[in-house]
């Protein structure tokens, strides 16, 4: 059990949904720290969300000001593989998460899309020497995730599983096992299944709250959830607990069950939710009830940036990540 994948999501390019940055969202003594609790935790692996972080060959118009050359890429790929880690990149190409492909991502499902979408994978598929894993995001591509947006588009129906299957075989075609969140095959697993086959690609399933009835968080705990679940479609659900959230009942309804198909999973906390029991929970579930061998790995992410502010959030994760992977395998 020794040799699972024990992963953490950092975010290098931090244009991904509603906000946007033109520098570089980055402290450098921060991502020192980060490595050092890395080793610290027992963490193998970083999936490095890429975006507009980078100076792309390719296409450097979408670097941001203060993104890194890919010089610094390869002494960081350098570094952390001396203290035994391996950087995955990620690219997320969800019409609600990419945001970081400027004029690019209002041009969604045509060719010039596709071309660029190609150059950048195949680019960072070299810079990182041939990864194993090619993280492509893919997370919450839905009309729900558009509002508020000044540029609302989302993918649907047959083009969606188009775009997805282009991406797919963009990676694979190179070498590489590509790597996406759970989000299309928990919400649609019929026509996933019919599009994919469950050896093509790596799945990571998110939950960021807890699994034991007896930790489940109360709406009242917190404003922002007495808000959430009083409006809109939640308003008539009468919710007590986060965990009675439609998003949360079906991940448990679907998780093991679509996995026992054949999937293989890296299953993903994070302390985001400020759920204290959500890595323990996450950690012991998928243990009890998954497949060993179905699982490749365990991942957490902090969902913040590597700025100063959020020193506590990546402590934090650490911190709990630690403690779960100690207490269930090992």
């Amino acid at each position: 059990m020794n040799d699972k994948m024990w992963s953490i999501l950092i975010q290098l390019g931090p244009n991904m949904s509603a906000n946007i940055y033109h520098e570089l969202q980055w402290d450098e003594k921060l991502w020192d720290t980060v490595l050092e609790k890395c080793v610290w935790t027992g963490i193998n692996t970083i999936v490095l969300d890429v975006n507009d972080g980078l100076e792309y060959g390719s296409h450097p118009e979408l670097a941001l000001k203060g993104a890194w050359t890919r010089n610094r890429m390869r002494r960081e790929i350098k570094r952390c593989r001396e203290l035994g880690i391996t950087l995955i990149p990620k690219l997320n190409f969800s019409t609600n998460h990419h945001r970081w492909l400027g004029v690019y991502s209002r041009m969604a499902s045509t060719p010039q899309y596709y071309r660029v979408a190609y150059d950048l994978i195949r680019e960072l598929y070299e810079l990182f020497e041939h990864p194993k894993y090619f993280h492509l995001g893919m997370d919450e591509e839905s009309a729900q995730y558009t509002e508020g947006r000044e540029h609302c588009s989302f993918r649907q129906g047959e083009l969606f599983w188009h775009d997805l299957r282009y991406l797919v075989d963009c990676v694979a075609d190179l070498g590489a096992k590509p790597w996406i969140w759970s989000s299309p095959l928990f919400d649609h697993p019929d026509e996933f299944k019919a599009h994919f086959a469950p050896d093509e690609m790596i799945i990571s399933p998110y939950h960021y709250n807890a699994f034991r009835p007896e930790h489940f968080t109360p709406i009242e705990s917190r404003s922002e959830y007495l808000v959430y679940y009083s409006e809109g479609k939640y308003k008539d659900m009468g919710i007590k607990f986060v965990e009675e959230d439609p998003y949360l009942v079906q991940f448990i309804e679907r998780a093991i069950p679509l996995m026992k198909e054949g999937y293989v999973y890296v299953p993903c906390a994070s302390v985001f939710n400020r759920c204290k029991y959500n890595h323990d929970d996450l950690i012991e579930y998928f243990r009890d009830n998954a497949p060993d061998e179905q699982i490749l790995g365990y991942m957490t992410a902090p969902w913040k940036k590597v700025i100063p502010e959020f020193r506590d959030f990546f402590m934090e994760s650490f911190e709990a990540f630690k403690t779960a992977k100690e207490k269930f395998y090992y």
